[in-house]
């Protein structure tokens, strides 16, 4: 019975990290939506009609969130599609009504303060008094920041107030239900350990393989018949106004034997990709690097 006892409920079991990381980027992803929503509502309205009362609006789409989710369930959106939900420590299993309170006034009211932080100070610039209290706020927001890393290095260590809201309103994430026992399928687990060492080795092996040679030799094989490669003659108009590999007009045009001609990076750049290229055209082979040589044009 002594060793029953000390056995932790399901509900008050720690919940992971990762899972309270994960609640926490989900509702930053839902709020952005809600803001993304709300711009595409005033989309053809003149630019700029928003960004006056831009932390206004934030205020009202955070206190929605806030009254559909924290005030509602004690669990943010993000929390309870990973079912979780807010708890005193050693107390009750949901928020109490000071706690809601408080949760909304710190992360609706003194982020309000912050982005009206500016156009405050301008307003109150002409009054002395205000400086000190400006710059008092000023270093108070520098320290909550240091204190912010020190505090996540802390959820880090210990796995409980992933923020400093959390701690001083004094709530912990729980599971809403007892999770129980996963059953993992080891066949399942074998294909994919099997599929991503066959990946890797794949990643491993593609950089040793040459694709421009594999395709010409493919071509040259398959897709050129035919009456084989073609001796140079004279060329016709057209023959100087399309590289015969871009299809476009040859810049700085080079030629290899045949009476194709070529642009200069297209037949450089597959020669050193293929020292066998032949003219994707009529398949005369470009044999070493000084047959590849500027068109001379004539002009008679």
């Amino acid at each position: 019975m002594a060793s029953s006892s000390t056995i932790e409920p399901p509900r008050n079991r720690p919940v992971l990290r990762v899972n309270q990381l994960d609640s926490h980027h989900l509702d930053d992803e839902i709020l952005h939506l809600l803001k993304a929503q709300l711009n595409n509502v005033f989309h053809f309205f003149q630019p700029g009609v928003l960004s006056v009362i831009e932390p206004e609006l934030n205020v009202l789409l955070r206190l929605i969130f806030w009254k559909f989710s924290i005030d509602k369930s004690s669990s943010t959106f993000g929390q309870q599609m990973l079912d979780l939900h807010y708890g005193s420590p050693g107390g009750p299993g949901v928020m109490t009504p000071r706690q809601k309170w408080l949760y909304a006034f710190l992360s609706i009211g003194c982020k309000w303060f912050q982005d009206r932080a500016y156009d405050l100070s301008k307003v109150t610039d002409q009054v002395q008094a205000f400086d000190m209290a400006w710059t008092a706020i000023d270093w108070i927001e520098r320290i909550l920041k240091v204190i912010s890393v020190i505090n996540f290095f802390v959820f880090l260590r210990l796995g409980t107030y992933q923020t400093i809201l959390e701690r001083i309103v004094g709530i912990k994430a729980r599971f809403t239900n007892p999770q129980a026992v996963r059953e993992v399928s080891f066949e399942f687990m074998t294909r994919e350990l099997l599929w991503h060492g066959f990946a890797e080795f794949l990643f491993f092996l593609i950089p040793f393989v040459n694709f421009h040679r594999l395709k010409n030799n493919i071509r040259r094989r398959l897709l050129i018949g035919g009456d084989g490669p073609s001796v140079q003659s004279k060329r016709s108009k057209v023959t100087y106004e399309e590289c015969a590999v871009c299809g476009e007009w040859p810049t700085n045009p080079h030629e290899i034997g045949c009476q194709h001609v070529f642009c200069y990076y297209c037949i450089q750049a597959n020669y050193e990709a293929d020292n066998s290229y032949t003219c994707p055209l009529c398949g005369f082979p470009s044999g070493n690097q000084s047959n590849i040589k500027p068109v001379l044009c004539d002009v008679r």
